[in-house]
């Protein structure tokens, strides 16, 4: 298939010109190439999913998290120099893809299924679960539903209650303020100065891997039903909780 109509169907999705202003989504590695017969998703691009690209013999890498943010006077990163070594392009969908319909936030809210979604902003999404749970029973089905261990918990009024959710997929510690009259916040990468703030609803920290990890599902769905093989990386958190 070529590519540029593979990007195509991702730009319709989440068109590029909706991207932060800092962000680097678009092309990573560009080689020119026309055309592929397979592709690995991902959320980052690490070493391992690169040579799980090159060992399945995918030439296109399609990311979440763009390899490159700052801009490069030398090509000494060592990845960078065996992605085309091998004929590996790799292409970045970030901001763009959150804040399209159906991105990453949306993909959450979805499996949750929340009713009467809005939008608290554009990274934000806000709803009601179908019946009232206690905070103990909504966690178990947070756990669940995007297949979480370990969930942080912020909770200074030991709110018991949970009717109306607001989530942001990624690093919303920002939006605290944003999302006035939810029972619960949920989100990632919440820093302890954040965490302090929190005052009138429960935070639950799900990890940042955790809260993005259904954008290769969500480009597999995209490509379905176009002529060309899409895998997904094998990808775990940074790190382990002991």
């Amino acid at each position: 298939m070529e590519i540029k109509d593979i990007l195509a169907k991702i730009e319709d999705f989440a068109p590029p010109q909706t991207a932060e202003e800092w962000d680097n989504s678009g092309w990573q590695i560009n080689l020119h190439l026309k055309e592929t017969k397979k592709i690995l998703a991902c959320l980052t691009v690490t070493d391992d999913v690169l040579e799980h690209a090159i060992a399945m013999g995918c030439d296109l890498i399609i990311s979440h998290h763009p390899l490159i943010f700052s801009p490069l006077k030398k090509l000494t990163n060592p990845l960078h120099q065996r992605a085309i070594q091998n004929n590996v392009q790799i292409y970045s969908a970030h901001t763009n893809f959150d804040r399209a319909k159906g991105g990453t936030t949306d993909i959450l809210v979805e499996k949750l299924g929340l009713l009467n979604v809005k939008a608290v902003n554009d990274y934000v999404k806000s709803g009601e679960l179908p019946f009232e749970l206690t905070l103990e029973k909504f966690i178990s089905t947070l756990k669940t539903t995007y297949a979480l261990e370990k969930i942080k918990v912020i909770n200074k009024l030991a709110k018991n209650s949970v009717k109306t959710v607001a989530i942001c997929a990624g690093a919303g510690a920002e939006f605290i303020g944003d999302v006035c009259g939810a029972d619960v916040y949920i989100t990632s990468d919440v820093k302890y100065h954040a965490a302090l703030e929190v005052k009138n609803m429960a935070l639950l920290d799900i990890g940042h891997f955790e809260s993005e990890k259904f954008f290769s599902e969500k480009i597999v769905e995209i490509l379905k039903n176009e002529p060309v093989e899409v895998i997904t990386a094998n990808e775990k958190p940074a790190w382990t909780i002991v």
